[in-house]
């Protein structure tokens, strides 16, 4: 019986953007060690099987070496330059701002004031115990979302641009990664924030939709944001999203008692679309 993904093998909170690369080399490197072992003791086959296996294990759930959270850590501190390559940069060696999660607008609006006003606003409703998007706002949000997938990213960043309180945008890759990085001349007014593509397909699809229903362009922002939470797919892949957590398996989350908060990641595009709770 062969095991896949699909029945529990995946563990997205461990990896994408949620993966620990110490954990990660420390498990490659035991990995090939003890498949070299194996090898060395007269059974390449068997040992080239493990490999393979092991490898595709760390791939798929991040570690499979118990306990690696609490050693790895400690493993690679003393190597030069590890907090930089294990942290993650992008092309130019600088940290990911939010780590690639931003938004449009960082601003805050209260919660239960901004949900009020998105419901009297026709762009939420109550359903039951829940909140969710009407469907004339999400007609019209995944409309917009289809238009926007087909835009390069430059495209895009052009876009944020002129609706979010930034003076320029720009693209950074790293990788197959791209972000759409905002930011103000003034930095009172908003402090440079990176955007993922997905995000960005998704909060400006937001903003164009609340359109005929809100004229607070501020709230119409905000309300961008919010509503990633009601994703069910990707905007830039399609792919449907995963819930996951915001750990990471290097101690990201150590308080008794607590609970990491939860997110919504992509598991093809390997990020996150949103974070619920306490960020």
């Amino acid at each position: 019986m062969s095991l896949s993904p699909e029945i529990g093998l995946r563990r997205p909170e461990y990896t994408g953007s949620n993966r620990c690369w110490p954990c990660t080399v420390v498990n490659v490197v035991l990995v090939a060690a003890g498949a070299a072992a194996v090898a060395l003791a007269g059974w390449p086959g068997v040992g080239a099987g493990l490999g393979l296996a092991g490898l595709a294990l760390v791939w798929l759930r991040g570690y499979v070496v118990p306990g690696t959270p609490r050693f790895a850590p400690r493993l690679v501190a003393p190597i030069p330059g590890s907090d930089a390559l294990f942290h993650g940069t992008d092309g130019g060696g600088a940290a990911t701002p939010d780590g690639g999660t931003g938004s449009l607008d960082p601003a805050e609006i209260g919660g239960e004031e901004l949900l009020d006003r998105l419901v009297e606003s026709g762009v939420l409703e109550v359903d039951g115990d829940a909140i969710v998007p009407t469907a004339a706002y999400d007609e019209r949000w995944q409309a917009e979302i289809d238009r926007l997938r087909d835009r390069d990213t430059e495209e895009l960043a052009e876009i944020a641009r002129e609706l979010s309180p930034a003076t320029t945008s720009q693209v950074r890759r790293d990788g197959d990664d791209e972000w759409v990085a905002l930011a103000a001349d003034d930095a009172t007014v908003m402090q440079e924030t990176w955007l993922r593509r997905p995000v960005a397909i998704a909060e400006i699809a937001g903003y164009r939709a609340a359109e005929p229903f809100l004229d607070d362009e501020a709230v119409r922002l905000a309300a961008a944001r919010t509503n990633r939470m009601f994703l069910d797919a990707c905007p830039d892949c399609g792919t449907e999203l995963e819930r996951g957590t915001d750990m990471s398996c290097c101690g990201g989350h150590t308080g008794p008692g607590d609970e990491p908060p939860e997110t919504l990641e992509c598991p093809a595009c390997e990020g996150r679309l949103f974070t619920f709770g306490p960020a």
